[in-house]
């Protein structure tokens, strides 16, 4: 048995969406609004008895691993490693050091250990004295799960020592990870606890379990930083890592964009006015890799950081960040100077649906662009200035990757500078001392527009197309009918490929049935898998209801379904030909050939019509 056999059978599909998607059951199967795409009446369905779950409005389906590879923008072997641990299957076949998993697991119990106890010394502490004078109410208290680190240089060793009071193998171990997860330093003399009298915000993983935590001051102090993090450790990389991406998933797939704000009190107060999407970078510069993270889940961020200048330099930088991760940016700023406001502080000021109006009004990337260059950072009154204001826009411009967009961004910039827009196209392409150049504007416009066209869905499969594939499965015997099955004009590259995929293995003799459907789908790309699912949905009730056909019963509905395909097969070359037989003529063209073909294909029509 694979790890992915071990993982369906241990684990019910039902049981693990069900975390995601509210389910109600409507006969056999489940029923719920689907989490890949917006809808207001339920399409997502799920079949516990098969194992898997299939939208008929967007179309995505599959099994449990299926489903936790795409909710949770994982690879393959990441989501089995998610759903083991979900489901407590040890997995066989990921190599491991000896002792690396026991070494990991101490690890994450020791931060959960500290998670409890922080939040335990929450009650009546200056942390609780602090949110209240700020307005945090209990319930994101409770939902952020927040702490309060004793202010003593030991508190964590001694809770140890109580924890572990007659095993002192456990509680030695226990005290050297506290310095491997960076809660406890060391000064020339002794050591200390990294955290004392802050207000404690656990940091999570995608996963869901305590990685680090983040501290801030309750109170000034000389010498302190208002904000420490965890040290790198093995759990936790800053750089990686997002604060609160894991918990505001749904909420960013409902919305359809991610909030990103400086840090966790701005998560916070978005979160208790409404607009639980907002994640924050932990303290550091927006990094590639927190991008990457992000677009994990969606293609759309909004900027909501500090309007001051170190805030407006810091959406600059990370607009560029962005960019490279090709995410769709806007910026929350009043594009003017001002008094500063975080979005916390407005989070106290606005009510909520104020707040949410005001981030309807987020400015497009080019606007705050165009500002950031021509207005805040440079003074073009002056002309020395606006040169060094528009060599520093064409430079962002000539990254950007078509030529749509940069056309987009000279005739934003030319409007704010009351140019006309040919003489920044010609200032733009001019080439540089670099020698780099936009060049090709409007002739390549139609290029490019062609390039960002929406591809095309694809075409449903046919009904008949599904039929053959389900009598295949559900009688296997069915493959040995190789002249009959090599009739079949598929017209569905997907259909065709997924008959492929069960017709070679029942042909070398490897027992695929619609009993052990589910577990094929390991094997398969993620729209083999959907369709496979709903076949699986369409024919179910005709399969399990206990009245199967004989064998030659099943070969005559083959032949059949074969018999209608082949025929509108026929039917529309027959079509096509004679309207170029019929062009071909009239240009006074040699057409024996053509009729040659179409008399073929008349007679096979004639054949086929035929067969009972």
């Amino acid at each position: 048995m694979t790890d992915a056999d071990k993982i369906i059978a241990a684990l019910p599909v039902e049981n693990y969406i069900g975390r995601f998607v509210v389910l109600k059951r409507k006969g056999n199967n489940l029923w719920g609004l689907c989490p890949f795409h917006s809808e207001k009446t339920p399409s997502f369905s799920v079949a516990p008895q098969k194992g898997i779950y299939k939208c008929f409005g967007c179309g995505v389906g599959g099994n449990v691993i299926t489903f936790a590879k795409e909710y949770n923008k994982l690879s393959f072997p990441e989501a089995l490693k998610l759903l083991a641990e979900f489901a407590g299957v040890e997995l066989s076949q990921a190599p491991r050091r000896p002792g690396e998993d026991d070494r990991k697991r101490a690890l994450i119990e020791l931060h959960l250990w500290a998670a409890k106890l922080y939040h335990s010394q929450f009650a009546k502490s200056d942390a609780e004295r602090y949110t209240q004078s700020r307005g945090i109410t209990p319930r994101a208290v409770t939902t952020f799960e927040l702490g309060y680190a004793p202010d003593q240089s030991r508190y964590l060793e001694t809770k140890l020592n109580e924890r572990y009071r007659n095993e002192p193998q456990l509680l030695a171990k226990a005290i050297e990870n506290l310095g491997v997860l960076g809660l406890v330093g060391r000064n020339d003399s002794d050591s200390y606890n990294r955290f004392r009298d802050r207000l404690i915000f656990p940091i999570k993983d995608l996963r869901g379990q305590v990685v680090a935590f983040g501290g801030r001051l309750v109170r000034e102090k000389e010498n302190a930083g208002k904000y420490i993090n965890s040290t790198e450790t093995p759990l936790f990389n800053k750089s990686n890592s997002v604060y609160r991406l894991g918990e505001s998933t749904q909420a960013i797939r409902k919305e359809g964009f991610a909030i990103l704000c400086e840090g966790y009190l701005d998560v916070l107060g978005l979160f208790e006015a409404g607009l639980e999407n907002a994640v924050a970078p932990l303290g550091t510069a927006f990094t590639q890799e927190q991008a990457k993270q992000i677009k994990r889940f969606t293609d759309n961020v909004t900027f909501f950081l500090d309007n001051d200048n170190a805030g407006t330099e810091a959406a600059y930088k990370a607009l560029r960040i962005a960019r490279k991760a090709n995410l769709a940016i806007k910026v929350l700023h009043p594009l003017s100077a001002g008094d500063k406001q975080d979005p916390f502080d407005l989070s106290r000021k606005l009510p909520a649906d104020e707040l949410r109006f005001l981030m309807q009004q987020a400015h497009s990337e080019v606007k705050f662009l165009v500002w950031y260059f021509f207005v805040f950072k440079h003074n073009t009154a002056d002309l020395a200035q606006k040169k060094k204001a528009l060599a520093e826009f064409y430079e962002y411009v000539r990254a950007l990757e078509t030529e749509l967009e940069r056309d987009e961004f000279l005739k934003t910039a030319a409007n704010a500078l009351q140019l006309d827009i040919q003489i920044l196209r010609k200032d733009f392409t001019t080439p540089t001392q670099a020698g780099k150049s936009a060049g090709g504007w409007l002739a390549a416009e139609n290029t490019a527009r062609e390039k960002i066209t929406a591809p095309e869905k694809p075409k449903a499969v046919r009904k008949q197309e599904k039929e053959i594939i389900a009598l295949l499965l559900k009688y296997p015997d069915l493959a040995s009918e190789q002249l009959l099955l090599a009739e079949i004009p598929w017209e569905s590259e997907t259909a065709y490929l997924l008959y492929s995929f069960f017709h070679d293995r029942l042909r070398t003799g490897e027992a695929y049935n619609w009993t052990n459907l589910t577990s094929a789908m390991q094997f398969l790309p993620d729209n083999l898998s959907s369709l496979l699912a709903e076949i699986m949905l369409d024919y179910e009730a005709a399969f399990e209801s206990g009245e199967a056909m004989a064998i030659n019963d099943a070969k005559r509905t083959l032949g059949q379904l074969v018999r209608t395909l082949v025929l509108q097969s026929l039917d529309a070359r027959v079509r096509e030909r004679q309207s170029e037989i019929d062009r071909q003529e009239k240009l006074g063209a040699d057409i024996d050939e053509l009729m040659l073909e179409q008399q073929q294909d008349l007679d096979k029509k004639l054949q086929w019509q035929r067969m009972n």
